[in-house]
């Protein structure tokens, strides 16, 4: 009888752990009157208060059905005097995340204790704080899939070069870092896919990375894309709108991924100069092509609309010429990215709306460019050459 009696006394001291001499352990909310929206942060504390000598200790801190939680920092013991008596401290920050609205209850949490006492007896207790109860309200009915509640967001825009003054067949890299305070990295927006018809793009792998503070977690996330025009006539790349939910001032709010032009410097200086610029021919040529052009204009003297159309085809025929000149140049020299950008230049003029042609043609000068193939032989300049001419 004497050893069932001791028996039942020993599975009940877990129990009764909490009406020991200053055992206790509590969650202390920051704000215990908040009202929080669902997935918005609630920091927390959770503290112990001890007046026993503890040789060892866990912190059962499980999976919630109702929030998710993470761990703020290390936890830190310390020595107090509470109600005029030195007691043990032990203090660890986290942060809340409540999954749906309504009342919801944060359970229980236990601190499992190894106590010595003065004899030397070991003795293993738990100790369990109370449940607290927060009023989580609805995100609002627009926000949808959208909805970032956060502390503050942050965005940091920078280009490795003039995104609008590129040189030839130069490619340019832009990399967005958005930060957000009081948020996980999963629920921070994807990548915006910045396509257009006329730009060549390619996106490595968004990164993602945590930093832990006192104050909350800290999500950044790094989207980097590697873009090159394909015609040289400049283009705008849209603008990028990120809501979210500011929860310190309690409003909706959105930052912005400014519009950028993109594009080649020599489509401005040959708007500028003209096709009187580095036509690069001897005076022989030149001797033909005035000729060519007196004649015209005596010709069409009279006729002021035949004279306007005889110009403009002997400037687009030695306009073509000239090109074909460069093509064969930078063919001989191998020179793929001057040679790329120039035949990307000519088809787009011929014809803007072909683009799944562009890229087609230009395709065997692209995979060695960008991607892993090997560099282009003879046959593969051909290729883009014949395309030229359909």
């Amino acid at each position: 009888m004497v050893r069932l009696a001791l028996f039942f006394l020993l599975f009940a001291l877990p129990a009764f752990a909490q009406d020991r001499d200053m055992l206790r352990f509590d969650v202390v909310l920051d704000d215990p009157d908040a009202q929080p929206f669902e997935g918005e942060m609630v920091l927390a504390t959770l503290r112990g208060i001890y007046r026993e000598t503890i040789t060892n200790e866990k912190l059962k801190l499980r999976r919630m059905t109702d929030f998710d939680w993470m761990r703020l920092g290390q936890d830190v013991w310390t020595e107090q005097r509470i109600d005029g008596r030195p007691a043990k401290v032990m203090e660890r920050r986290i942060a809340l995340f409540p999954k749906l609205a309504g009342r919801l209850e944060i359970l229980p949490i236990a601190h499992e204790l190894e106590l010595i006492d003065a004899d030397g007896q070991r003795e293993i207790v738990t100790v369990r704080s109370d449940p607290v109860s927060i009023t989580v309200r609805p995100k609002p009915a627009h926000a949808g899939k959208a909805w970032l509640p956060v502390r503050a967001l942050e965005i940091s825009d920078s280009w490795s070069a003039d995104a609008g003054q590129l040189e030839d067949g130069q490619s340019v890299e832009r990399k967005v870092i958005l930060r957000a305070y009081g948020a996980m990295p999963e629920v921070l927006p994807e990548q915006p896919p910045l396509r257009e018809p006329w730009l060549i793009t390619f996106a490595p792998p968004q990164e993602r990375s945590l930093q832990v503070t006192p104050q909350g977690p800290v999500a950044t996330v790094v989207w980097t894309w590697t873009m090159r025009p394909i015609s040289g006539e400049p283009g705008v790349l849209h603008e990028v709108s990120i809501p979210y939910f500011d929860t310190v001032e309690g409003r909706a709010r959105n930052i912005t991924l400014p519009a950028a032009p993109i594009g080649y410097a020599s489509f401005s200086d040959n708007t500028a100069a003209g096709w009187r610029r580095g036509v690069g021919v001897g005076w022989q040529h030149l001797a033909l092509i005035g000729a060519g052009l007196v004649v015209a204009l005596l010709m069409s003297a009279r006729d002021r609309d035949l004279r306007t159309r005889t110009l403009r085809d002997l400037r687009g025929r030695l306009d073509r010429w000239r090109q074909r000149r460069l093509l064969r140049k930078y063919m001989r020299q191998g020179n793929i990215a001057a040679f790329r950008d120039l035949a990307a230049r000519t088809l787009a003029r011929k014809d803007p709306h072909r683009q799944d042609h562009i890229l087609t043609t230009l395709r065997p000068l692209d995979d060695a460019l960008f991607g892993d193939g090997p560099p282009p032989d003879a046959a593969s300049f051909r290729r883009v050459w014949r395309g030229l001419s359909q």
